[in-house]
């Protein structure tokens, strides 16, 4: 894409030092840009929850603020004049491609500034990357444009346009990198655009905190084997670097989407807890019966927000020679099933088992795939009320159960590996009078963050397993 193969790559050892104290640098750029944009997405969210014409607005002001920055920021540059060996069609330009805008210079000089904002990220990046190039940009327009596209790419991630972070923290990354190229350029071989590649490399893996998929990318992106070994100590400096501060900006937003990604490996200190453990902190299980009241359905679903339900029958008749009137753990039902039972009014005037025909009647296996809908779309009478519903056959009389005595890494592995959406605690020993149903554990659960919410001792013992 930006292709520098052309270009003859020359360094030496002493070169590792320039390059690692990008990496350096990157990676605290990286993670300060992290609890930046962390903290603008939260207020977004805030806006966000107000309604479409705050969107709306939100997005017009970005937009309107972008647009004078760009159009407005040139003006503090200064011209230079264009190089006499390029000819008049090259240097300047008027147009929306080439290196060299004219913007508000005069004929033979053009305006570094405007080459860099007034274009689009391809090319802004070709402009920046490109070597032999020594004197084209002054460090006072790049720190400009790494500011401004530090702000820009801030305040435009999370509003209602699609945008990303890749194009933006690339252009931060290569400004700050040309800089200090033109910084550090008596004390290395290394060339001005070399630096951009190399400090935009630093940017992303401070931010994203990816090494071996960079690699790869910034190998392709440059066409050229020789920059692999200096490119892989900027990402593995940066990476780590970023990383004693915060986590990658990926996991920040799945952190505030509250999608409950797990990682590939459990924690240590998961070992030292069991789900007994865990399920102790947690509001106790809601559980229903095999056949249950509609009233009871409607509050359940009214009270709560999970999205699915032990189902338990009393009095279950055993085999001879065993107790009588044991509680069995008939399964688990979803909430969007009991929302589709309501919907149906597969109401039953009196307490029984109904028979498959009659289920088969009423619902379709599209009716069961459905996952969407609300309870406060839902009417019911008050004579409805005291119906009765058999949870029994949309019940699955399969889900997985662990004792309460497994460790939460066992259990994690076991959500990661099956891909379960709720894992059910039993208890470890059986008698009278004892539900047979704990707990119920969901992937958030599982989060190491709302573990160590719960369990703070948890982060002391993790603080001193990564000191040994």
């Amino acid at each position: 894409m930006f292709d520098v193969s052309n270009v003859t790559v020359r360094y030496h050892v002493m070169d590792i030092i320039p390059v690692a104290v990008i990496g350096a640098i990157g990676g605290v750029l990286g993670s300060l840009y992290n609890h930046l944009l962390h903290k603008v997405l939260r207020l977004y969210n805030l806006i966000n929850q107000k309604g479409r014409i705050h969107k709306l607005l939100l997005s017009l002001a970005v937009s309107l603020f972008t647009s004078v920055c760009l159009y407005g920021l040139p003006f503090l540059a200064k011209c230079t004049r264009c190089d006499s060996s390029l000819p008049e069609s090259v240097c300047p330009t008027k147009g929306r491609s080439g290196n060299f805008k004219q913007f508000n210079c005069p004929k033979g000089y053009y305006n570094d500034l405007a080459t860099l904002l007034l274009t689009t990220n391809d090319d802004a990046v070709r402009n920046i990357f490109s070597t032999n190039t020594a004197e084209e940009y002054h460090p006072f327009s790049l720190l400009i444009f790494f500011a401004v596209y530090c702000i820009l790419g801030l305040i435009t991630f999370g509003i209602a346009v699609p945008s990303g972070l890749f194009l933006p923290i690339i252009l931060m990354g290569s400004a700050y990198g040309r800089f200090l190229g033109i910084v550090m350029g008596s004390y290395t071989n290394i060339d001005q655009g070399l630096f951009s590649v190399l400090g935009a490399a630093s940017l992303m893996a401070g931010s994203m905190r990816m090494t071996v998929s960079l690699c790869v990318i910034f190998l392709e992106l440059t066409n050229n084997l020789l920059l692999l070994p200096i490119t892989m100590i900027v990402l593995l400096v940066s990476k780590t670097v970023g990383d004693s501060f915060n986590p990658s900006i990926y996991e920040i937003i799945l952190h505030l989407k509250g999608l409950p990604f797990l990682d590939a490996n459990p924690e240590p200190w998961m070992r030292n807890l069991t789900v007994g453990e865990l399920v102790d902190v947690k509001p106790a299980v809601v559980t229903l019966h095999g056949v249950e009241k509609v009233s009871r359905i409607v509050d359940v679903l009214k009270n709560t927000t999970h999205n699915g339900f032990p189902v338990k029958d009393d009095g279950v008749e055993l085999p001879a020679r065993m107790a009588t009137g044991a509680t069995e753990l008939h399964g688990l039902i979803l909430r969007a099933h009991l929302i589709q039972v309501l919907k149906k009014k597969w109401f039953l005037r009196e307490k029984r088992r109904t028979e498959e025909w009659e289920v088969r009647e009423k619902f379709t296996w599209v009716d069961l795939a459905e996952r969407e809908g609300n309870i406060e779309e839902v009417a019911v009478t008050s004579q409805e009320m005291e119906m009765y519903v058999d949870l029994h056959p949309l019940t699955n009389t399969t889900p997985f159960t662990v004792l309460e005595s497994i460790s939460v890494a066992k259990a994690m592995v076991l959500f990661r590996q099956v891909g379960l959406r709720h894992l059910l605690i039993v208890p470890k020993y059986q008698a009278a009078g004892v539900s047979p149903v704990i707990g119920i554990l969901t992937r958030q659960d599982l989060m190491a963050y709302n573990i160590l919410t719960a369990f703070p001792h948890l982060q002391r013992s993790k603080g001193r397993e990564k000191r040994s």
